[in-house]
């Protein structure tokens, strides 16, 4: 029979594969459903994206403070709740007020979603296997971008736009369902926590402090953020903008820059797990720097895009090659950084990177695209992500600042309690 353990990392697996799978369901026809249907005209579609990202920033500092207070296991089950019933009511909504007040509840909710998930990894698996299991993650996360879209857009052909955000909201809640059964109700290490700390709680109950407080006061994890952040910046304008610049340098169709967005993960749900093996006895330091440099090749050989689309292969290739060494060993270093009841907390600090990425992004790359050309930005980009390389390894060699031990949240019971 399966372990516990094993049952709730499978569980995780299976609501991040599902989470990425709702995501990509809907995120293709956004647009095209606030100007059909959602009666956001023009640019103003894009209001949508904007008050996500909002509810995303804005949430995720609190997040992660909430979900140590109150439970890593209540506070994943209620954010996945709280996207199945915003994504979901869309397909009802049929006017701007309705559909901006739900993208922002969702972004909202979907801030604690990913920290909780990385939280509860840090507190289920054995230190020794943190690497593998955060690429497992990983591997669910980009099976599900392969299959989204390709669900969604079966969805649409074959009943309605509508029926995308329905079959979001669907999804999810197969993805509560899924975490409500399996995922315990503690971890081994907070048990350890409980019982270490019992005599310490009888004053009472300390919460722990958030996302802002650790930022401010562990210098190592604020470097981790912006190194983070630099090179999200850099991936964001191949991400974002790749196909405003690279026509700059050669033809390119909607349908060839997507299959390269497929190759890229196709490669990822393959190799995550070998590349993570083989790098499983590499430093933190080492992985980072490694991971971060592939990422600036791949940037840099961008600036050949005019040689062919083969070039462009290729690039794409090293940037998910670089992905595969860098986010499990950031995701592993953050949790064996944070005290044990801050981890949500720590992993909210890395999702702002991602925030950080997608709000600066998308405008700076094409800002800089118009007066230098595409070729500058892939090269400032390889910049950027060589400085974020040697920022994060630099930190990771570092030891932490020994910080108080703080209790337990709640009433002794451990985060992860419902």
């Amino acid at each position: 029979m399966m372990s516990r353990n094993t049952a709730a990392l499978t569980s995780l697996v299976a609501t991040r594969t599902l989470g990425a799978l709702a995501d990509g369901a809907m995120l293709p026809f956004v647009v095209v459903w606030a100007r059909g249907i959602a009666g956001l005209g023009g640019v103003a579609a894009g209001v949508l994206f904007a008050v996500q990202a909002i509810g995303e920033m804005g949430g995720g500092l609190i997040g992660g403070t909430v979900a140590d207070r109150w439970g890593h296991r209540r506070v994943l089950l209620t954010s996945t709740a709280g996207m199945a019933v915003g994504y979901g009511l869309l397909s009802l909504a049929g006017a701007p007020v309705p559909a901006i007040a739900l993208f922002l509840v969702a972004g909202t909710f979907e801030s604690a979603f990913h920290p909780t998930i990385g939280a509860l990894v840090g507190g289920l698996v054995p230190d020794e296997r943190l690497e593998h299991a955060f690429g497992l993650v990983r591997v669910g996360a980009y099976a599900g971008r392969i299959a989204g879209p390709l669900l969604g857009a079966a969805t649409v052909a074959l009943l309605s736009l509508r029926w995308a955000f329905a079959t979001t909201g669907l999804l999810l809640l197969v993805a509560l369902l899924v975490g409500t059964a399996l995922l315990p109700r503690s971890t081994p290490a907070e048990d350890d926590d409980k019982s270490d700390d019992k005599e310490e709680n009888k004053e009472g109950p300390e919460i722990p402090p958030g996302t802002l407080h650790a930022l401010a006061n562990d210098r190592g994890l604020a470097l981790l953020v912006l190194g983070g952040g630099l090179l999200s910046i850099a991936f964001t304008w191949w991400e974002a903008d790749d196909l405003v610049l690279v026509r700059q340098q050669r033809p390119l169709t909607t349908t060839a820059y997507a299959t390269l967005f497929t190759i890229a993960a196709a490669a990822i749900v393959v190799f995550q797990l070998p590349i993570t093996r083989a790098i499983r006895r590499t430093t933190s330091s080492a992985a980072l720097g490694v991971g971060a440099a592939l990422q600036a090749a791949g940037l840099a050989t961008l600036s050949a895009a005019a040689s062919g689309y083969p070039v462009l292969v290729v690039a794409v290739l090293l940037m998910a090659v670089g992905e595969m060494v860098y986010a499990p060993t950031i995701s592993t270093l953050l949790t064996r950084r944070a005290p044990r009841n801050q981890r949500a907390a720590y992993q909210a600090a890395l999702s702002i990177t991602e925030d950080v990425g997608s709000a600066v992004g998308p405008t700076s790359g094409l800002a800089l695209g118009t007066p230098l050309g595409a070729r500058a930005v892939w090269l400032i980009a390889a910049g950027l992500s060589l400085a974020a390389g040697v920022l994060s390894s630099a930190q990771a060699s570092r030891p932490p600042r020994q910080q108080p031990p703080y209790p337990p949240a709640g009433d002794g019971k451990c985060a992860a309690g419902s």
